[in-house]
């Protein structure tokens, strides 16, 4: 499997990654499928602690990166700023933020296929349409 350093995560396209939901949700605590994570983009959601502690939390478990989901489910258009919590602690992987109805369509689809994963391209959206406009979700499952 391929490594991504932060920059080519962020600036290259990447195709088939494994995007695995953190248990917990949270993402505070320890993980309980952190086999799972190592060299995956994770999907943690807000609330509990902060963000830089949440990608602090996956990147300790080997993940690639962190996809931080709004915590309100119903939230399809409101985005928040990812601030820094104050501690200053060194971070090398990618953070960003989904909004929550995305969120939760993830975790629920997941859930009802019986996948531990979905599969993601970097960047999710290249053609610059908002994705409730493509009429798909931008990620795809494999059996």
């Amino acid at each position: 499997m391929q490594i991504l350093s932060r920059h080519d995560l962020l600036h290259k396209q990447h195709f088939g990654i494994q995007m695995v939901p953190a248990e917990p949700y949270h993402g505070c605590s320890a993980f309980t499928n952190e086999d799972l994570l190592k060299n995956s983009v994770v999907l943690v959601d807000r609330g509990g602690c902060s963000f830089l502690t949440k990608t602090l939390n996956i990147q300790q478990a080997g993940g690639i990166a962190a996809i931080i989901a709004d915590n309100d489910k119903e939230n399809f258009e409101a985005y928040v700023d990812m601030i820094q919590d104050g501690t200053e602690r060194p971070v090398t992987i990618p953070a960003l933020f989904l909004l929550g109805k995305d969120g939760f369509m993830i975790r629920k689809s997941l859930e009802k296929a019986k996948l531990l994963s979905a599969v993601i391209n970097i960047p999710v959206n290249i053609t610059g349409v908002p994705s409730m406009r493509l009429n798909q979700p931008p990620w795809t499952f494999c059996l």
